[in-house]
Protein backbone atom coordinates (compact mmCIF):
# COMPACT_ATOMS: atom_id res chain seq x y z
CA UNK A 1 0.00 0.00 0.00
CA UNK A 2 1.27 3.54 -1.27
CA UNK A 3 2.32 5.90 2.25
CA UNK A 4 1.76 9.23 2.05
CA UNK A 5 3.76 10.78 4.98
CA UNK A 6 0.71 13.54 5.82
CA UNK A 7 1.42 16.35 7.31
CA UNK A 8 0.58 16.64 11.42
CA UNK A 9 -2.39 19.38 10.79
CA UNK A 10 -4.06 16.64 8.62
CA UNK A 11 -3.60 13.67 10.79
CA UNK A 12 -5.10 15.24 13.35
CA UNK A 13 -7.91 16.41 11.09
CA UNK A 14 -8.53 12.96 10.01
CA UNK A 15 -7.84 11.41 12.79
CA UNK A 16 -10.42 13.37 14.81
CA UNK A 17 -13.21 12.93 12.44
CA UNK A 18 -12.88 9.35 11.98
CA UNK A 19 -12.49 9.07 16.36
CA UNK A 20 -16.49 10.56 15.93
CA UNK A 21 -17.22 7.97 13.98
CA UNK A 22 -17.35 9.39 10.61
CA UNK A 23 -14.94 8.51 7.12
CA UNK A 24 -12.24 10.93 6.13
CA UNK A 25 -9.76 11.74 3.58
CA UNK A 26 -7.27 13.86 1.95
CA UNK A 27 -8.61 14.82 -1.00
CA UNK A 28 -8.06 15.47 -5.01
CA UNK A 29 -4.89 17.15 -5.96
CA UNK A 30 -3.18 16.84 -2.85
CA UNK A 31 -2.87 13.06 -3.21
CA UNK A 32 -2.43 13.28 -6.72
CA UNK A 33 0.70 15.64 -5.77
CA UNK A 34 2.54 13.16 -3.57
CA UNK A 35 1.68 9.98 -6.29
CA UNK A 36 3.62 12.15 -8.55
CA UNK A 37 6.63 12.98 -6.48
CA UNK A 38 5.41 16.53 -5.44
CA UNK A 39 4.65 18.85 -2.24
CA UNK A 40 1.92 19.52 -2.23
CA UNK A 41 0.36 23.36 -2.12
CA UNK A 42 -2.83 22.92 -0.12
CA UNK A 43 -4.31 19.90 1.65
CA UNK A 44 -8.23 19.45 1.45
CA UNK A 45 -10.18 17.16 3.41
CA UNK A 46 -13.11 15.16 2.29
CA UNK A 47 -15.30 13.55 4.74
CA UNK A 48 -19.23 12.28 5.59
CA UNK A 49 -19.49 14.22 8.91
CA UNK A 50 -22.06 16.64 8.23
CA UNK A 51 -20.75 20.73 8.02
CA UNK A 52 -22.53 20.97 11.88
CA UNK A 53 -20.70 18.31 12.94
CA UNK A 54 -17.35 19.29 11.49
CA UNK A 55 -17.92 22.64 13.53
CA UNK A 56 -18.82 20.99 16.22
CA UNK A 57 -15.50 18.63 16.84
CA UNK A 58 -12.81 21.90 15.88
CA UNK A 59 -12.97 24.82 18.32
CA UNK A 60 -11.99 27.50 15.74
CA UNK A 61 -13.94 27.01 12.16
CA UNK A 62 -14.78 29.13 9.26
CA UNK A 63 -18.02 29.13 7.31
CA UNK A 64 -16.21 29.78 4.09
CA UNK A 65 -18.44 27.60 1.74
CA UNK A 66 -20.85 26.43 4.08
CA UNK A 67 -23.67 26.22 1.70
CA UNK A 68 -21.50 23.93 -0.69
CA UNK A 69 -20.63 21.89 2.90
CA UNK A 70 -17.33 23.22 3.39
CA UNK A 71 -15.67 24.18 6.27
CA UNK A 72 -11.77 26.03 7.13
CA UNK A 73 -10.91 23.91 9.64
CA UNK A 74 -8.10 26.56 11.73
CA UNK A 75 -4.80 24.39 13.01
CA UNK A 76 -2.80 27.23 14.63
CA UNK A 77 -2.30 29.34 12.07
CA UNK A 78 -3.48 26.98 8.82
CA UNK A 79 -6.68 26.86 7.49
CA UNK A 80 -7.55 23.29 5.96
CA UNK A 81 -10.88 23.38 3.73
CA UNK A 82 -12.87 19.88 4.90
CA UNK A 83 -16.04 19.48 2.70
CA UNK A 84 -19.05 16.98 3.33
CA UNK A 85 -19.46 14.49 1.02
CA UNK A 86 -22.01 16.02 -1.42
CA UNK A 87 -23.99 15.20 -4.95
CA UNK A 88 -24.40 18.32 -6.87
CA UNK A 89 -28.06 19.33 -8.62
CA UNK A 90 -28.56 19.89 -12.01
CA UNK A 91 -26.20 22.92 -13.56
CA UNK A 92 -28.33 25.07 -16.10
CA UNK A 93 -25.88 27.69 -16.28
CA UNK A 94 -23.27 26.13 -17.23
CA UNK A 95 -21.08 26.58 -13.77
CA UNK A 96 -23.05 25.71 -10.73
CA UNK A 97 -24.97 23.59 -9.47
CA UNK A 98 -28.90 24.55 -8.54
CA UNK A 99 -28.67 22.75 -5.62
CA UNK A 100 -26.47 20.61 -3.16
CA UNK A 101 -27.64 17.51 -1.46
CA UNK A 102 -25.36 15.86 1.18
CA UNK A 103 -24.39 12.07 1.22
CA UNK A 104 -22.97 9.36 3.29
CA UNK A 105 -21.78 8.15 0.03
CA UNK A 106 -17.97 8.77 -0.62
CA UNK A 107 -18.59 7.16 -3.96
CA UNK A 108 -21.34 9.87 -5.16
CA UNK A 109 -18.90 12.34 -4.02
CA UNK A 110 -16.38 11.64 -5.99
CA UNK A 111 -18.37 11.01 -9.39
CA UNK A 112 -19.31 14.76 -9.43
CA UNK A 113 -15.23 15.53 -9.77
CA UNK A 114 -13.80 16.71 -12.76
CA UNK A 115 -10.48 14.20 -13.72
CA UNK A 116 -9.43 11.01 -12.65
CA UNK A 117 -6.19 12.25 -11.30
CA UNK A 118 -8.32 14.81 -9.03
CA UNK A 119 -10.78 12.14 -7.56
CA UNK A 120 -7.76 10.72 -5.93
CA UNK A 121 -8.37 9.97 -1.26
CA UNK A 122 -6.08 9.12 0.82
CA UNK A 123 -5.93 8.01 4.75
CA UNK A 124 -3.51 6.03 6.69
CA UNK A 125 -5.83 3.24 7.40
CA UNK A 126 -6.98 2.74 3.52
CA UNK A 127 -4.82 3.94 1.50
CA UNK A 128 -5.09 5.51 -1.45
CA UNK A 129 -8.76 5.03 -2.79
CA UNK A 130 -9.19 5.28 -6.57
CA UNK A 131 -12.45 4.45 -7.75
CA UNK A 132 -12.00 5.76 -11.70
CA UNK A 133 -8.50 4.57 -12.94
CA UNK A 134 -6.78 7.93 -11.48
CA UNK A 135 -3.45 6.05 -10.68
CA UNK A 136 -3.36 4.93 -14.00
CA UNK A 137 -3.84 7.57 -15.46
CA UNK A 138 -1.24 9.22 -13.76
CA UNK A 139 1.44 6.32 -14.87
CA UNK A 140 -0.23 6.98 -18.44
CA UNK A 141 0.20 10.55 -18.12
CA UNK A 142 -3.04 11.50 -19.34
CA UNK A 143 -5.97 13.82 -18.62
CA UNK A 144 -9.12 12.14 -18.58
CA UNK A 145 -12.49 13.33 -17.21
CA UNK A 146 -14.42 11.11 -14.08
CA UNK A 147 -17.39 9.24 -16.25
CA UNK A 148 -18.84 10.89 -19.47
CA UNK A 149 -16.73 13.65 -20.63
CA UNK A 150 -19.28 15.72 -22.10
CA UNK A 151 -21.76 15.53 -18.87
CA UNK A 152 -18.50 16.75 -16.89
CA UNK A 153 -18.05 19.72 -19.26
CA UNK A 154 -21.35 20.38 -19.32
CA UNK A 155 -21.42 21.07 -15.69
CA UNK A 156 -18.86 23.37 -15.94
CA UNK A 157 -17.60 24.67 -18.98
CA UNK A 158 -14.01 26.11 -17.01
CA UNK A 159 -13.44 22.57 -16.89
CA UNK A 160 -12.25 22.14 -20.42
CA UNK A 161 -10.02 25.52 -19.47
CA UNK A 162 -8.83 23.22 -16.57
CA UNK A 163 -7.98 20.04 -18.77
CA UNK A 164 -4.89 22.42 -20.53
CA UNK A 165 -4.12 23.64 -17.33
CA UNK A 166 -3.58 20.49 -15.92
CA UNK A 167 -1.91 19.27 -19.00
CA UNK A 168 0.22 22.37 -19.17
CA UNK A 169 1.51 21.61 -15.54
CA UNK A 170 2.08 17.91 -15.84
CA UNK A 171 3.16 17.40 -19.09
CA UNK A 172 0.17 15.04 -19.37
CA UNK A 173 -1.93 14.34 -23.07
CA UNK A 174 -5.56 14.78 -22.82
CA UNK A 175 -7.04 11.93 -23.44
CA UNK A 176 -9.17 11.43 -27.00
CA UNK A 177 -12.83 11.37 -25.43
CA UNK A 178 -12.11 14.22 -23.22
CA UNK A 179 -10.34 16.36 -25.86
CA UNK A 180 -13.36 15.64 -28.34
CA UNK A 181 -16.29 16.71 -25.65
CA UNK A 182 -13.69 19.92 -24.79
CA UNK A 183 -14.20 21.28 -28.59
CA UNK A 184 -17.84 20.16 -28.67
CA UNK A 185 -18.96 21.88 -25.83
CA UNK A 186 -15.96 24.79 -25.83
CA UNK A 187 -19.05 27.25 -26.95
CA UNK A 188 -20.30 27.07 -23.15
CA UNK A 189 -16.98 28.94 -22.19
CA UNK A 190 -19.13 32.08 -23.19
CA UNK A 191 -20.92 31.74 -19.75
CA UNK A 192 -17.77 31.70 -17.72
CA UNK A 193 -15.95 34.75 -15.77
CA UNK A 194 -13.38 36.61 -17.16
CA UNK A 195 -11.95 36.71 -14.14
CA UNK A 196 -12.42 32.58 -14.44
CA UNK A 197 -10.91 32.41 -17.79
CA UNK A 198 -7.58 34.77 -16.87
CA UNK A 199 -6.69 32.26 -13.54
CA UNK A 200 -6.66 29.45 -15.96
CA UNK A 201 -4.74 31.44 -18.37
CA UNK A 202 -2.69 32.47 -16.13
CA UNK A 203 -1.63 28.98 -14.93
CA UNK A 204 -1.30 27.69 -17.90
CA UNK A 205 1.08 30.43 -19.26
CA UNK A 206 3.33 29.96 -15.97
CA UNK A 207 3.93 26.29 -16.40
CA UNK A 208 6.37 24.27 -17.50
CA UNK A 209 4.59 24.06 -20.81
CA UNK A 210 3.31 27.39 -21.69
CA UNK A 211 3.11 26.32 -25.44
CA UNK A 212 0.52 24.51 -24.59
CA UNK A 213 -1.48 27.43 -24.45
CA UNK A 214 -1.69 26.89 -28.01
CA UNK A 215 -4.00 24.26 -27.15
CA UNK A 216 -6.92 27.13 -27.20
CA UNK A 217 -6.70 27.45 -31.29
CA UNK A 218 -5.80 23.95 -31.84
CA UNK A 219 -9.16 22.79 -29.80
CA UNK A 220 -10.91 26.24 -31.48
CA UNK A 221 -11.76 28.20 -28.21
CA UNK A 222 -9.51 30.73 -28.92
CA UNK A 223 -12.53 32.08 -30.89
CA UNK A 224 -14.83 32.02 -28.03
CA UNK A 225 -12.80 33.18 -25.49
CA UNK A 226 -9.70 35.16 -26.84
CA UNK A 227 -10.64 35.53 -30.66
CA UNK A 228 -7.27 37.68 -31.17
CA UNK A 229 -5.27 34.86 -30.26
CA UNK A 230 -6.78 33.12 -33.63
CA UNK A 231 -4.87 34.93 -36.53
CA UNK A 232 -1.47 34.67 -34.03
CA UNK A 233 1.49 32.40 -35.55
CA UNK A 234 1.24 29.88 -32.85
CA UNK A 235 4.63 28.72 -34.13
CA UNK A 236 5.79 31.93 -32.75
CA UNK A 237 3.90 31.91 -29.44
CA UNK A 238 5.34 28.28 -28.26
CA UNK A 239 8.83 28.79 -29.11
CA UNK A 240 8.63 32.24 -27.91
CA UNK A 241 7.07 31.36 -24.63
CA UNK A 242 9.39 28.28 -23.94
CA UNK A 243 12.25 30.28 -23.92
CA UNK A 244 10.92 33.23 -21.87
CA UNK A 245 11.23 33.30 -18.67
CA UNK A 246 8.91 31.98 -16.30
CA UNK A 247 7.67 35.25 -15.35
CA UNK A 248 3.85 36.03 -15.88
CA UNK A 249 4.15 39.67 -17.68
CA UNK A 250 7.03 38.23 -19.68
CA UNK A 251 4.92 35.24 -20.98
CA UNK A 252 1.86 37.39 -21.10
CA UNK A 253 3.50 40.00 -23.12
CA UNK A 254 4.45 36.92 -25.72
CA UNK A 255 1.00 36.40 -25.71
CA UNK A 256 0.25 40.11 -26.84
CA UNK A 257 2.72 40.73 -28.95
CA UNK A 258 1.68 37.52 -31.16
CA UNK A 259 -1.99 38.62 -31.17
CA UNK A 260 -0.98 42.44 -32.39
CA UNK A 261 1.34 40.94 -34.98
CA UNK A 262 -1.31 38.60 -36.52
CA UNK A 263 -4.25 41.29 -36.37
CA UNK A 264 -4.15 43.99 -38.87
CA UNK A 265 -6.29 46.64 -36.62
CA UNK A 266 -3.33 46.89 -34.46
CA UNK A 267 -1.79 49.57 -36.03
CA UNK A 268 -1.31 51.41 -32.66
CA UNK A 269 1.37 49.44 -30.81
CA UNK A 270 -0.32 48.11 -27.27
CA UNK A 271 -3.95 49.31 -28.13
CA UNK A 272 -5.01 45.89 -28.66
CA UNK A 273 -3.06 44.30 -25.81
CA UNK A 274 -4.79 47.24 -23.53
CA UNK A 275 -8.20 46.44 -24.89
CA UNK A 276 -7.44 42.71 -24.41
CA UNK A 277 -6.15 42.73 -20.80
CA UNK A 278 -8.97 45.11 -19.74
CA UNK A 279 -11.42 42.11 -21.12
CA UNK A 280 -9.68 39.42 -18.95
CA UNK A 281 -9.91 42.44 -15.62
CA UNK A 282 -6.43 42.53 -15.27
CA UNK A 283 -5.07 44.33 -12.18
CA UNK A 284 -3.73 47.90 -13.37
CA UNK A 285 -0.30 47.20 -12.87
CA UNK A 286 0.41 44.19 -14.45
CA UNK A 287 -1.56 45.28 -17.27
CA UNK A 288 0.64 48.53 -17.26
CA UNK A 289 3.81 46.39 -17.34
CA UNK A 290 2.41 44.16 -19.95
CA UNK A 291 1.51 47.03 -22.51
CA UNK A 292 4.47 48.94 -21.68
CA UNK A 293 6.88 45.66 -22.78
CA UNK A 294 4.43 45.65 -26.25
CA UNK A 295 5.33 49.00 -27.05
CA UNK A 296 8.81 49.45 -26.47
CA UNK A 297 9.32 46.15 -28.42
CA UNK A 298 6.67 47.09 -31.13
CA UNK A 299 8.05 50.83 -31.35
CA UNK A 300 11.49 49.33 -32.28
CA UNK A 301 14.97 50.11 -30.24
CA UNK A 302 14.73 54.00 -29.76
CA UNK A 303 16.68 56.41 -31.89
CA UNK A 304 19.03 56.44 -35.28
CA UNK A 305 20.84 53.83 -36.31
CA UNK A 306 23.58 56.06 -36.84
CA UNK A 307 23.13 57.60 -33.26
CA UNK A 308 25.51 56.07 -30.54
CA UNK A 309 24.34 53.05 -29.31
CA UNK A 310 25.16 54.18 -25.48
CA UNK A 311 22.34 56.96 -26.16
CA UNK A 312 20.30 54.96 -27.20
CA UNK A 313 20.07 52.60 -24.83
CA UNK A 314 20.01 55.47 -21.89
CA UNK A 315 16.86 56.70 -23.47
CA UNK A 316 15.63 52.37 -23.62
CA UNK A 317 16.15 52.26 -19.76
CA UNK A 318 14.56 56.03 -19.44
CA UNK A 319 11.11 54.27 -21.16
CA UNK A 320 11.74 51.16 -19.37
CA UNK A 321 12.85 51.90 -15.70
CA UNK A 322 15.79 49.96 -14.13
CA UNK A 323 13.51 47.59 -12.30
CA UNK A 324 12.15 46.30 -16.02
CA UNK A 325 15.32 45.97 -18.00
CA UNK A 326 16.31 42.76 -17.29
CA UNK A 327 12.81 41.06 -17.97
CA UNK A 328 12.97 43.35 -21.10
CA UNK A 329 15.79 41.85 -22.64
CA UNK A 330 14.71 38.17 -21.96
CA UNK A 331 11.46 39.08 -23.78
CA UNK A 332 13.36 40.55 -26.61
CA UNK A 333 15.20 37.55 -26.80
CA UNK A 334 12.48 35.04 -26.46
CA UNK A 335 10.89 36.83 -29.05
CA UNK A 336 14.15 36.95 -31.52
CA UNK A 337 13.83 33.41 -31.00
CA UNK A 338 10.14 32.99 -31.31
CA UNK A 339 10.52 35.06 -35.01
CA UNK A 340 13.72 32.78 -35.78
CA UNK A 341 11.80 29.11 -35.75
CA UNK A 342 8.41 30.49 -37.27
CA UNK A 343 10.88 31.85 -40.45
CA UNK A 344 9.59 35.42 -40.27
CA UNK A 345 12.44 38.89 -39.90
CA UNK A 346 13.11 39.93 -36.94
CA UNK A 347 11.78 44.11 -37.48
CA UNK A 348 12.45 45.21 -34.10
CA UNK A 349 16.28 45.96 -34.31
CA UNK A 350 17.15 45.00 -30.41
CA UNK A 351 20.36 42.72 -30.44
CA UNK A 352 20.00 41.80 -26.34
CA UNK A 353 23.49 40.46 -25.68
CA UNK A 354 24.97 43.91 -26.84
CA UNK A 355 22.26 46.18 -25.22
CA UNK A 356 22.59 44.25 -21.69
CA UNK A 357 26.37 45.19 -21.74
CA UNK A 358 25.78 49.06 -22.70
CA UNK A 359 23.34 49.11 -19.95
CA UNK A 360 25.34 47.29 -17.13
CA UNK A 361 28.19 50.27 -18.07
CA UNK A 362 24.91 52.86 -17.89
CA UNK A 363 24.02 51.61 -14.69
CA UNK A 364 27.49 51.24 -13.54
CA UNK A 365 28.21 55.20 -14.25
CA UNK A 366 25.14 56.09 -13.03
CA UNK A 367 24.09 58.41 -15.76
CA UNK A 368 20.44 60.32 -15.56
CA UNK A 369 17.87 58.02 -17.02
CA UNK A 370 14.43 59.81 -15.44
CA UNK A 371 13.38 63.31 -14.71
CA UNK A 372 13.47 62.31 -10.87
CA UNK A 373 17.34 61.85 -11.58
CA UNK A 374 18.15 65.21 -13.01
CA UNK A 375 19.72 68.27 -11.03
CA UNK A 376 16.91 70.53 -11.55
CA UNK A 377 13.05 70.04 -11.09
CA UNK A 378 10.13 71.78 -11.63
CA UNK A 379 10.68 74.41 -8.85
CA UNK A 380 13.97 75.39 -10.24
CA UNK A 381 12.41 76.09 -13.45
CA UNK A 382 9.35 78.35 -12.20
CA UNK A 383 11.99 80.19 -10.21
CA UNK A 384 13.79 80.60 -14.08
CA UNK A 385 10.72 82.11 -14.91
CA UNK A 386 9.13 78.73 -16.53
CA UNK A 387 5.64 79.01 -16.39
CA UNK A 388 4.04 76.05 -14.31
CA UNK A 389 1.92 74.13 -16.81
CA UNK A 390 2.36 71.78 -20.12
CA UNK A 391 5.58 73.93 -21.05
CA UNK A 392 7.40 73.10 -17.96
CA UNK A 393 6.65 69.58 -18.75
CA UNK A 394 8.17 70.01 -22.20
CA UNK A 395 10.95 71.98 -20.66
CA UNK A 396 11.80 69.22 -18.46
CA UNK A 397 11.90 66.14 -20.81
CA UNK A 398 13.93 68.31 -23.15
CA UNK A 399 16.52 68.42 -20.73
CA UNK A 400 16.07 64.94 -19.92
CA UNK A 401 16.64 64.34 -23.58
CA UNK A 402 19.92 66.21 -23.38
CA UNK A 403 21.28 64.50 -20.69
CA UNK A 404 20.46 61.10 -22.03
CA UNK A 405 22.67 62.43 -25.16
CA UNK A 406 25.37 63.73 -22.65
CA UNK A 407 25.19 62.50 -19.10
CA UNK A 408 27.52 65.71 -18.03
CA UNK A 409 25.21 67.95 -18.63
CA UNK A 410 23.14 66.67 -15.18
CA UNK A 411 24.14 69.63 -13.10
CA UNK A 412 22.16 72.24 -12.41
CA UNK A 413 24.22 75.40 -13.77
CA UNK A 414 24.39 73.56 -17.11
CA UNK A 415 20.74 72.46 -17.02
CA UNK A 416 19.48 76.48 -15.93
CA UNK A 417 21.95 77.79 -18.18
CA UNK A 418 20.38 75.63 -21.11
CA UNK A 419 16.98 76.97 -19.84
CA UNK A 420 17.80 80.46 -19.83
CA UNK A 421 19.49 80.45 -23.55
CA UNK A 422 16.69 79.03 -24.57
CA UNK A 423 14.52 81.24 -22.96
Amino acid sequence: MFQINLPDDVKYILNTLRAAGYEAYAVGGCVRDCLLGKLPKDWDVTTSALPEDVKRLFPRTVDTGIKHGTVTVMVKSEGYEVTTYRVDGKYTDGRHPESVSFTASLDEDLKRRDFTINALVYNETNGVTDLFGGTDDLDNKIIRCVGVAEERFGEDALRILRAIRFSAQLGFEIEEDTYKAAVKLGGQLKKVSAERIKTELDKTLISDNPGHICLLNTMGLDRVILPELENADQEFISAALIRSRNELTIRWAVTALAMELGNEEALEPGALTVKVLHRLKFDNKTLDRIVLFVRTIRNGFPGEEDEDIRIRCRRLASILGWENTDDFLNLCEAVGIGLKHAGRKNTFNFVPELIEEELKKIKENGDCISLKELAVNGKDLIECGIEAGTGLGKTLNGLLEAVLKDPDMNTRDRLLETVKNKG
